[in-house]
């Protein structure tokens, strides 16, 4: 029974991360809940997800306070920008939905991709703005850049994310406690270990 509770046991360090990861999207969705600060909330998460991956001591509440105190100015435009794109998205869906048209079929699974593509984008670029200095125009050029540049990786993360969605509306009454426990870091994890190996060739270079 001791060996079962041992923190070396592979159980309690998956039950561990569980319990890492529901008080970092705790922490996320509160501090994303004026918006305008939804940026450097995603910044420390990312920053603190990355130090999970990499197994490194990890003091979870106080480096996302840390990250989000340091980051949260320049994410503020960063964060409109892409709470802007996501309701153009949502606009433009709506307006198409219910058309039988082939065209607009069309269209919403094009508008789905691009947007899908951003959001991934989006990632990579919270990711480098809590890791590398940088101004607001060369953290998401770069973002982009790695986003293309990366498509097998950008693709994966894409479908971490999709995945959980389809999850999420799969659980119906129960997607708003899995969403308030890891609407933003299960996925935000799985992405995290994908994006890992191209910021430590980039920390090579």
């Amino acid at each position: 029974m001791d060996k079962f509770f041992d923190s070396g046991n592979p159980v309690m360090k998956f039950l561990s991360r569980l319990v890492d990861l529901a008080i970092l999207n705790f922490f996320t969705v509160l501090y994303s809940i004026p918006l305008v600060t939804a940026g450097g909330a995603m910044a420390a998460m990312n920053h603190v997800l990355l130090h999970l991956v990499r197994k490194d001591e990890t003091y979870v509440i106080r480096m996302f306070k840390d990250s989000f105190k340091k980051n949260v100015r320049q994410s503020i435009p960063e964060g409109l920008l892409v709470i802007l794109i996501g309701i153009i998205t949502a606009v433009d869906m709506w307006a198409l939905h219910g058309s039988e048209s082939r065209l607009m079929t069309l269209m919403m699974i094009i508008i789905t991709i691009v947007a899908v593509f951003i959001f991934v984008t989006a990632v990579y670029m919270f990711a480098l703005q809590a890791r590398y200095e940088n101004t607001v125009k060369g953290t998401i050029v770069n973002a982009v850049r790695l986003s293309l540049g990366n498509l097998p990786r950008t693709a994966g993360m894409a479908l971490a994310w999709v995945a959980w969605v389809l999850v999420l509306i799969y659980l119906h009454k129960a997607a708003s406690l899995a969403f308030l426990l890891y609407g933003f870091t299960l996925p935000g994890y799985l992405c995290a270990m994908l994006y890992d190996g191209i910021f430590r060739d980039l920390e090579e270079e």
